[in-house]
């Protein structure tokens, strides 16, 4: 093996690789070219490439590597709609067709079957009518999808469509240690509490596993009337650990959210701490929250997103250090997230560590470190009311400091009504955002006596009733490439490759390690983006000693 002189580039402390200095520390590259501009992709949708192996002059000193990565990952997005309300596609018990199709939530089952739950019926909320929770299935990561409550072999979801003549709410669909899945949503409305069904078949048959649960041991109010559909997370350090967020919501007038953990996959919860404590709803700057996302942040951290419940002037953030036995004060982050809108609020939130094996499959980060970054889901909100876009955030700091809002559909316009969704990352790492979206163009009036569905057509403005709008199931889509990087040691004349990938985002990445003795050392880096991604490229490298 020849080493290449060290007093090249890497071998001075604060050495800088510049654009056209690749060439000279290349050892090997695969599927990938290194031009005056850096190294990107050659055509294929994974590549690496090596440099050479270097000594370290500075002995008892870290190694630091800072680099630079350009990733579009918002360059090629796609929306489509994958159930179209206008077309109908439901008819509920009561001869009733419904229009409204939204409020998803995913939930990936192997390395390409994926479930969605989501909610149909007339209008955003259908209060004191029927309306009904569905399943649909796609067998390619969401790519297509099936029909309504239909299998990936095409056959009938057993029991569902869920419909027993009330109103309820978005459900929450959520894989649990043991295998099975569970779905909650409203009873009745915000104030009955939630009920539960389960499947142990990976979502082909479904039954009522609990009609109200109930929170052993909340402080202060009644357990069974706990909100979920909410957020949740497996410890990685625990695997028959779960740990879901439920809110109180018009609870006496108050609000407020709460963290439980299940032992049982889901069949019993405990409390265990209040995120945001009850406070009044209906007095402004009561610090009254609601609508909890939750995620791991390694370190035993968990941080919360809430929404405001008194004002919707705010957007709070909550972190526990001790695995959610206790959190810190709210903060409002209102200003990092706004967008440059005035009163643009984050809401709806739900948050997702890329190493998250809920989020995605077959990534190798370590979700127990926490590593990867962490994303943010949700709808950007003009003050609270229906102007409102499916939005994305990113934190690379844990939610010390958040990075967006990148909205996936467009520009604000008043009146636009969108968003309560779920987001997922593919195997190729394209991101995947489902939400309701209400089409514009379909206006429709029901008449009030009989909650029949009127065509636009033959709506006569003068009648009594009410308006409602169509909504389709929009699907969003994103991304797609991935950078990664590692420093390499040598030893016993073989390289050792056990050293582990540091994740690459836009922007300036550093990575620091500590060299053995006498150990020589290179740069590997590996590039992927699928075909309709824009490829990653690698620019300028900095070395030093830290």
């Amino acid at each position: 093996m020849v080493e290449a002189d060290p007093r090249n580039v890497f071998g001075q402390d604060g050495a800088t690789v510049t654009p056209c200095q690749w060439h000279q520390t290349t050892s090997s590259c695969r599927h990938t070219r290194v031009s005056d501009g850096g190294l990107t992709l050659a055509g294929n949708v994974n590549g690496s490439w090596a440099s050479h192996w270097y000594s370290w002059p500075c002995p008892g000193r870290d190694i630091r590597i800072t680099i630079d990565a350009h990733m579009d990952l918002f360059g090629h997005k796609t929306i489509e709609s994958v159930v179209k309300g206008s077309d109908r596609p439901f008819t509920d018990a009561d001869g009733v067709q419904h229009t409204w199709y939204g409020r998803c939530m995913i939930a990936v089952l192997d390395a390409n079957r994926w479930v969605m739950a989501l909610r149909s019926g007339i209008g955003h909320v259908n209060w004191g009518r029927r309306d009904a929770v569905h399943l649909i299935t796609s067998s390619n990561e969401g790519r297509t999808w099936g029909g309504l409550n239909r299998w990936f072999d095409g056959s009938p979801v057993n029991g569902l469509p869920y419909e027993d003549g009330y109103t309820h709410s978005e459900p929450g669909l959520y894989p649990m240690p043991n295998g099975d899945l569970i779905l909650q949503f409203w009873r009745t409305s915000f104030s009955t509490g939630t009920k539960q069904l389960r499947s142990t078949d990976g979502g082909k048959t479904w039954s009522v596993d609990i009609d109200r649960i109930c929170v052993e041991g909340v402080p202060g109010a009644a357990g069974d009337r706990v909100i979920g559909c909410q957020d949740y997370f497996v410890d990685p350090e625990n695997a028959s650990h779960i740990y879901m967020a439920f809110e109180y919501f018009h609870y006496e007038d108050r609000a407020g959210c709460v963290l439980a953990r299940s032992t049982d996959s889901g069949s019993s919860y405990q409390f265990l701490s209040w995120i945001s404590p009850l406070a009044t709803e209906r007095q402004l700057d009561s610090r009254a929250m609601f609508e909890p996302a939750i995620e791991y942040v390694g370190n035993r951290t968990v941080v919360a997103i809430l929404r405001d419940a008194s004002s919707n002037r705010f957007t709070w953030q909550a972190e526990s250090t001790d695995m959610g036995v206790t959190f810190g004060e709210p903060e409002d982050i209102s200003t990092q997230v706004d967008g440059g809108m005035a009163n643009g609020l984050w809401q709806r939130a739900r948050l997702y560590k890329e190493s998250n094996p809920c989020f995605q499959l077959g990534n190798r980060l370590d979700y127990s470190k926490g590593e990867g970054r962490l994303w943010g889901f949700g709808v950007h909100s003009n003050g609270g009311g229906y102007t409102r876009k499916p939005v994305v955030y990113w934190s690379d700091d844990n939610g010390r400091s958040w990075q967006g809002p990148h909205l996936l559909c467009g520009a604000m316009t008043p009146g636009t009504d969108t968003g309560y969704g779920d987001l997922k990352r593919r195997m190729d790492h394209t991101f995947v955002a489902a939400t309701y979206y209400v089409n514009p163009e379909h206006v429709r009036r029901t008449d009030k006596q009989s909650n029949r569905l009127l065509d636009s057509a033959a709506v006569d403005p003068t009648a009594t009733g009410r308006n409602t709008k169509d909504s389709d199931v929009h699907q969003y889509t994103f991304g797609g490439q991935r950078a990664r990087m590692k420093i390499e040691f040598e030893g016993n004349d073989k390289p050792n490759s056990d050293s582990a990938y540091h994740e690459l985002y836009h922007g300036s990445n550093e990575l620091t390690v500590s060299p053995p003795a006498n150990r020589r050392w290179r740069l590997i880096i590996r590039l992927d983006a699928n075909h309709a991604a824009a490829k990653p490229t690698i620019g300028r490298l900095h070395v030093d000693a830290r």
